[in-house]
């Protein structure tokens, strides 16, 4: 895109802010990845008391990320609404990481569990801190349409890459087999040290937004005069928010598409480990898959939906999901796909993993852009900018990945009798069956309902340009 055109972000700009959703990246694929794993495999706790804490801290962001989102929009600072926040969240963050993988040397399950629920606590609600303000500074960086699927396209990249990075770092240094352990992924001192890498990433990650995007505090929206936040206030514009049907419509969409993901996510380690019998390496070489496809996410969805339109690029892409996602599970189950230790069935997943990332990441840029539309929409109806209000949604549901997904997957663990602690190979071929039965066709309702909601999102192009036309107006009216 051209750094010319009106409602341009510059290269550097761009880079230095997407880079901070490396934290983000970091603390998903962490979550969605290793975290329940970890817990039920390596520490001993029960699968449904782990995804019980990783719902109940869910619950608890459901209320502090809209409200963060309030309380960013109507700060008044020196260093503008958003930068105090990002500021504040980088080492309480990296803190909560560290304890949340040195658990106490315990067997009691009522301590694990507190201490997993406390630590995930803390990790998602220093995550809000930044994340909130972060991304309500999309719609205050630029007005134009497809400027903001470019601007997102650095923020998911970067977030790609951060998770993506951390998983490979993960396999191959710290989980990797060694002398003590067979299989490093049941090493339990390795996640310290792994995690202790990953808060030190995070704590750069967020301090290079916040210093990269600092020079245009002055050129971002202020809030407005003499309204400053209050809980009475808070629960007006949240009633305003939910108001607003282009946005009810994406949230419900998000919520769905993040249960499903964050279901497959944290059943992915199991599957790769029980179901293929992959090795570190091998999972490694799919991570490999990961970075093609984000990388072709991110130069060609935004050129797709400037051709034609943000909702039909998404539906798009949603749709192929349903139909890819389940397609490998469901072939095994069905005895269709190569036998477990063949030559030719890391290549097919490595295909499979390319391409479902490629739709996946791609759904992500397109929803924040969508968002970034809607709040021009609500400056129209209500004269108010509530960028972070709005974003709220879009930080609850990435954390929804692992939080709605993290129960499911736990219970889910829990009703086949999955046990804990067994190498690959060791466990009875019903079990595994049952484990593809849950991952593969059980998952395809929660992305048909995807499909159906977001297929009723209302916004246009045509729709915010006439949008946009009557802002300026109003604006150029006020001015004289």
């Amino acid at each position: 895109m051209a750094e010319s055109r009106p409602g341009s972000v510059p290269l550097s700009t761009r880079i230095l802010y997407g880079s901070g959703s490396m934290a983000d990246g970091i603390k998903n694929t962490t979550f969605n990845t290793f975290l329940l794993f970890f817990y039920t495999q390596v520490v001993g706790l029960s699968g449904s008391m782990a995804g019980s804490a990783i719902f109940i801290a869910l619950l608890v962001d459901a209320v502090t990320d809209p409200l963060l989102g309030s309380i960013s929009d109507n700060t008044h600072s020196r260093w503008g609404r958003r930068h105090p926040f990002i500021y504040l969240s980088a080492v309480p963050m990296a803190v909560c990481f560290v304890l949340l993988f040195t658990p106490p040397d315990t067997t009691d399950q009522t301590h694990l569990f507190l201490w997993m629920l406390a630590c995930t606590i803390g990790v998602r609600v220093s995550m809000t801190l930044y994340a909130v303000p972060s991304a309500a500074l999309v719609a205050e960086m630029t007005p134009h349409y497809d400027e903001r699927t470019a601007l997102v396209s650095f923020r998911v990249l970067a977030g790609w890459i951060g998770g993506i990075l951390t998983a490979q770092v993960g396999f191959l240094v710290f989980f990797a087999p060694s002398d003590a352990f067979a299989d490093g992924r049941l090493n339990f001192e390795a996640y310290g040290d792994y995690a202790l890498a990953g808060a030190i990433a995070i704590f750069c990650a967020i301090m290079t937004c916040g210093l990269g995007t600092h020079r245009m505090i002055p050129n971002l929206h202020p809030p407005a005069d003499g309204v400053y936040f209050t809980f009475r206030g808070f629960w007006v514009e949240l009633k305003d928010v939910f108001s607003n049907r282009a946005y009810l419509v994406l949230v419900f969409s998000i919520l769905t598409i993040a249960t499903a993901t964050g279901f497959t996510d944290n059943m992915n380690l199991y599957v790769n480990t029980y179901f293929w019998e992959l090795s570190t390496a091998q999972i490694a070489v799919l991570i490999y898959g990961a970075l093609i496809g984000t990388l072709l996410a991110f130069m060609t969805t935004a050129p797709i939906a400037a051709r034609t339109d943000k909702r039909t690029t998404a539906i798009t892409y949603v749709t192929c999901i349903l139909i890819i996602g389940p397609l490998p599970v469901c072939l095994r189950l069905l005895g269709l796909m190569p036998e477990n230790g063949h030559p030719s069935l890391v290549p097919v997943l490595f295909v499979w993993t390319a391409t479902i990332v490629y739709v996946a990441v791609g759904t992500t840029i397109l929803i924040g852009s969508m968002i970034a539309d809607i709040i021009d929409q609500n400056e129209l109806k209500t004269s108010k900018r509530q960028e972070g209000m709005f974003n709220a949604a879009f930080a609850l549901t990435s954390k929804a990945t692992s939080g709605l997904g993290g129960l499911i997957a736990g219970v889910a663990l829990d009703l086949v009798a999955f046990p804990s602690g067994v190498a690959p190979g060791d466990i009875d071929p019903s079990t595994v069956y049952s484990l593809g039965l849950a991952v593969g066709p059980g998952i395809l309702l929660f992305w048909i309902i995807a499909l159906i909601i977001l297929s009723r999102y209302p916004l246009t192009r045509a729709d915010h340009a006439e949008i946009v036309r009557q802002l300026n107006e109003r604006k150029a009216a006020d001015a004289a």
